[in-house]
């Protein structure tokens, strides 16, 4: 593994614009690095490209219900994870200098899209490797999508117990979907005449820092006063301060 990244590249060329990208740095002022395959293009090329994609929707308005890579027919009823399900194909691949404008964008099979990968634009599939797929969804039906959540206004797969993994968590940890109703939190200290703003425990700052110091004994020697700093009170601490630094 040391050797591995030792060896792997840590700078590249947009394919664009050809402009010098370090794989290594944050992207989009995040702090999340990226991998070279996902940093093909520069920010300014990704940004500016992004504002002209297509949805598959689109494209199969524009061009039809045909398969760009092996010609056959793409069923509009058949979703992801399905083989058949309509995807976005750039013509030419990212990796090469290719866009999101519409002209470098075509509607695909998802097994097509993903059997091209970085193909040239030259590149078309066998149509006898699909035909037996349509074959079973002509003769099957499509595919009935996969349930969603029980709970009413969620529509996230689901996991189990007939929710989702929010819903699950919550079932697991409170006994219910619903979240345990907090009890009100006072906006002002609840000791006598103070009247400034809760920090903890329904105190402010220096009623709860006295709530932190109660019970508690200097260290000195023969000191039986209350703790205020350093396990010191208040004297105490001061000489400490004095002496600090003084060899």
């Amino acid at each position: 593994m040391a050797r591995r990244h030792a060896d792997a590249a840590t700078f590249g060329a947009c394919a664009q614009c050809g402009t010098r990208i370090d794989y290594l740095a944050p992207a989009n002022g995040s702090s999340r690095r990226l991998t070279p395959v996902s940093k093909r293009l520069c920010d300014n090329c990704r940004h500016r490209s992004a504002s002209l994609y297509l949805s598959a929707n689109v494209l199969r308005a524009r061009d039809g219900d045909t398969c760009s890579l092996c010609g056959l027919f793409v069923p509009q009823n058949a979703v992801k994870p399905h083989p058949l399900a309509a995807e976005v194909d750039h013509v030419l691949p990212i990796s090469m200098g290719g866009t999101h404008d519409p002209v470098n964008l075509a509607l695909a099979h998802k097994t097509c899209n993903i059997k091209k990968g970085n193909r040239p634009p030259s590149w078309k599939r066998d149509p006898d490797e699909v035909e037996p797929l349509l074959a079973d969804w002509r003769s099957s039906g499509p595919i009935p999508p996969p349930p969603s959540c029980s709970v009413e206004d969620c529509d996230r797969r689901v996991e189990s117990a007939g929710v989702c993994s929010t819903y699950r968590w919550r079932l697991r940890k409170y006994g219910s979907t619903d979240l345990p109703l907090r009890p009100e939190r006072p906006s002002h200290c609840t000791a006598a005449d103070c009247d400034k703003q809760v920090r903890a425990k329904g105190l402010c700052k220096s009623h709860y820092a006295r709530h932190l110091r109660a019970g508690t004994k200097c260290t000195e020697s023969s000191c039986d006063r209350e703790s205020n700093t350093r396990g010191l009170c208040k004297p105490h601490y001061n000489r400490w301060l004095s002496r600090r630094g003084v060899s």
